[in-house]
């Protein structure tokens, strides 16, 4: 698991992420009062292009996507709360991280067996 670092409290935010085996993952992310969330807009990995996810505390908010993209990615918060609040990344209330593939079929065994 790889912190997204670098995250701020700026409502709309884009962010290339380096992977392991070099290839890059750009995400932008928008902070939506009136829905009171924050929202991957755009996830772009290679030719895979995701528009309009909501981030929430997940384990892996992409394991549908596990076929199609090598990586996954997983939302933490302090006390189990949703990031809600337009500081929450900046504060370190939530965090969010990059899973890599072996992280992604590890939770998608458990999710099938009940364990790893």
């Amino acid at each position: 698991m790889y912190i997204i670092n670098n995250l701020t409290s700026a409502p709309l935010q884009t962010q290339s992420i380096t992977l392991p085996d070099s290839t890059i993952v750009t995400i932008t992310l928008y902070f939506v009062p009136l829905q009171t969330g924050w929202f991957l807009t755009n996830l772009t990995y290679n030719s895979f292009v995701l528009n309009g996810l909501r981030i929430c505390n997940s384990p892996n908010m992409l394991l549908q996507f596990q076929n199609q993209i090598p990586f996954g990615m997983a939302c933490y918060s302090t006390n189990n709360i949703e990031p809600m609040q337009q500081e929450d990344f900046l504060s370190g209330a939530s965090q969010l991280y990059i899973l890599d593939q072996t992280e992604v079929r590890e939770f998608y065994t458990y999710l099938q067996t009940g364990s790893v």
